[in-house]
């Protein structure tokens, strides 16, 4: 396996463990709010033909009226690679919106997917917040 095979190689992995930890994310959030529906997000593909490839991946919190997206996004734009994290209620408002990190090196971005999925998956109480 050549480096960039390599490098595509742990990138994926990075995505799917990131979507393991959403899955547990949603798992005890449910556990601890019985109320509470929550959906695995696990995307990659282009918004639409001659569009730039991208990964999205994390949860959907859907409590009484109220659905919370937490997620991280990862984009392929002109030979770099753009990393966001976010949690938005409603789909209008932003609670948490991470810094975006703009890098050509496939290590960072990975760097910046695990942090990013490890710090939205910290707020354990993010229902309170938007309660």
């Amino acid at each position: 396996m050549d480096a960039r095979s390599g490098g595509a190689a742990t990138l994926l992995s990075a995505l799917n463990e990131a979507c393991e930890d959403f899955q547990r994310y949603g798992q005890q959030i449910a556990a601890i709010h019985d109320a509470v529906h929550w959906e695995l997000i696990g995307r990659i593909g282009r918004v639409g033909p001659g569009e730039s490839p991208f990964a999205l991946v994390g949860v959907v919190l859907r409590y009484e009226r109220t659905t919370v997206d937490l997620g991280v996004d990862l984009w392929v734009r002109e030979g770099a690679f753009e990393v966001s994290g976010y949690v938005t209620i409603d789909g209008r408002r932003m609670l948490i919106d991470l810094p975006d990190v703009l890098t050509s090196d496939v290590d960072e971005a990975i760097a910046a997917l695990r942090e990013y999925t490890r710090r939205l998956c910290a707020h354990r109480d993010v229902l309170e917040e938007v309660a």
